[in-house]
């Protein structure tokens, strides 16, 4: 199995071993330091017992069993409330979200899927039924290890996606009457999801032309004519409803196809690909995924965004390479793996290198906490019981990630966005002097305070270190700081804690100062 492969390959390294072998002798254990910074790529956030965990099991160990785990779920809503409208509250879905984040075992899939989710936008902003989120999240679920290519054709037939892209009853073009197939769908499906705007080399670089240019992955006219291999599809009929040419929309199941409204002249689509005349609404829309994934620049596209939302949002250009040959080929001839990708960018050794605490940091590496990662990795370190009314899904938004309602389809921040100079940083685009001073609130919140009277927080199992402060911050260090803090943070934090008078405020002090910094506040 390829899984063989890829975990084979990693069994060579000597950290991933975290039990004695008889044969060879005692091997390294992992460092709780690099089982952390693991947790902090991989999960919701770090705990004493996932570090624990990693540790025991070894990186090779901990992902072959997330590999397998597939069991968080967000319920189906109800389509209409209690007054007979439609219900358009997304409440219940984003605390089934956060709920799963906190608590739940398989957090590797729920990291990726929402790292999907946020390349695959669809917004509550447009799309307002309640109901048409859970499925919409569970095809990232359930796609998170697959393929990428079964994925795209998912999200497609999607109705969620239908709707608030116009694929949807996308009806082919009457040219006497003047009507053309709507593009939307088809333009950020290629812009937004698979291949951009202008072709990359492996390594994720610009690729250019004989005069220096760098080269547009598709034209106009292509755009014209995808959306035309892409005409005639609809909503499946709700139950009880007879099912018509254009459905209104429905959005449990996936689309179905219309076929008197699709388009079936022959097309030029994406690397100047002729799609053959004939066909079904089917065929074509299989014949474009196929199309797209055989460009190359689709490998690193991809490659770059996931690193960006799982370890550094500025990879090196070697890095994005090692990843997107992966991608390409896992080792079987097979591209798309998602399995594959997503052990090559955490096992990379980009991602590793600081796992060492002896190498010198390295200051260009890693991301900015975004909110959500912020509110999750907070809550799980504090050892947080939420329950079914907390109030806590609420606070992405508060700090500019409003769950499941991103304000556009470039999503919650563009993968694109740069610090002025010119270094990439996505999540840097929703961080400002307001939400900066946000963060220290809910912080303030949950250490003196409470983040609402339905979310208990427990931080007693600092309490035993209370009486000497190097004890007390090494573990809060451990718990939120990959075990490590800067001289500067030991001294502020230090000072805050001296000025404390008994053992709970000793401990607030210390928390607050590390959660407020911007040691905490950056993943390295």
């Amino acid at each position: 199995m390829k899984s063989a492969i890829i975990f084979g390959a990693l069994a060579s390294w000597s950290l991933l071993s975290a039990a004695p072998d008889a044969a060879s002798g005692p091997q390294v254990v992992l460092s709780d330091r690099a089982a952390s910074r693991l947790l902090d790529q991989a999960s919701w956030g770090p705990t004493p017992a996932a570090i624990q965990e990693v540790q025991e099991k070894g990186i090779a160990g901990w992902l072959n069993q997330q590999f397998q785990l597939n069991t968080s779920d967000i319920p189906d809503q109800l389509l209409l409330d209690s007054t007979g409208k439609s219900n358009n509250d997304v409440t219940p879905v984003q605390r089934a979200f956060i709920q799963n984040a906190v608590t739940g075992a398989d957090q590797l899939r729920q990291r990726v899927a929402f790292a999907l989710s946020e390349i695959w936008v669809v917004s509550n902003v447009s799309v307002r039924p309640a109901y048409a989120f859970p499925p919409y999240w569970r095809l990232f679920r359930d796609n998170a290890f697959g393929n990428y290519r079964d994925l795209m054709k998912a999200v497609t037939l999607n109705p969620a996606m239908g709707a608030y892209l116009n694929l949807a009853n996308n009806n082919k073009g009457v040219p006497a009457k003047g009507t053309a197939a709507n593009e939307n769908y088809a333009r950020e499906m290629m812009q937004l999801f698979t291949v951009g705007l202008t072709q990359l080399n492996l390594d994720g670089s610009p690729a250019l032309d004989s005069s220096g240019k760098a080269i547009p992955t598709y034209t106009q006219a292509q755009v014209t004519d995808m959306a035309r291999a892409l005409t005639g599809w609809t909503y499946a009929a709700a139950p009880n409803a007879a099912s018509k040419v254009n459905n209104p929309a429905y959005y449990f199941g996936q689309m179905i196809p219309s076929e008197t409204e699709h388009d079936t002249g022959s097309k030029i689509i994406i690397g100047n690909t002729a799609v053959p005349a004939g066909q079904t609404a089917e065929q074509d829309l299989d014949f474009v995924l196929n199309t797209l994934m055989a460009q190359p620049t689709i490998a690193p596209f991809v490659s770059r965004q996931l690193i960006q939302h799982l370890v550094t949002s500025n990879p090196s250009s070697a890095y994005i390479a090692r990843v997107a040959g992966v991608f390409q080929n896992n080792g079987q001839g097979v591209s798309g793996d998602m399995m594959a990708v997503i052990t090559a960018i955490l096992t990379d050794p980009e991602a590793r290198a600081a796992d060492n605490p002896n190498l010198p940091p390295n200051p260009g590496f890693g991301h900015l906490r975004e909110p959500l990662l912020f509110v999750t990795n907070l809550l799980r370190g504090l050892n947080a019981a939420l329950t079914s009314t907390s109030a806590v899904y609420n606070l992405g938004s508060q700090l500019g990630q409003n769950l499941f309602a991103p304000s556009s389809v470039f999503s919650y921040f563009s993968p694109m966005y740069q610090m002025e100079n010119g270094t990439p940083a996505p999540e840097f685009q929703i961080y400002s002097t307001q939400t900066a001073a946000s963060r220290a609130n809910i912080v303030n919140a949950a250490i003196f305070g409470t983040l609402d009277k339905n979310t208990k927080l427990d931080y007693s199992e600092f309490l035993p270190f209370a009486s000497d402060t190097a004890s007390l911050l090494d573990h809060i260090a451990y718990v939120f700081l990959h075990h490590s803090m800067s001289l500067e943070l030991q001294q502020a934090a230090t000072t805050a804690v001296n000025a404390a008078t008994d053992a709970q405020a000793r401990v607030q002090a210390a928390l607050y100062v590390v959660l407020t910094s911007s040691e905490y506040q950056v993943i390295q």
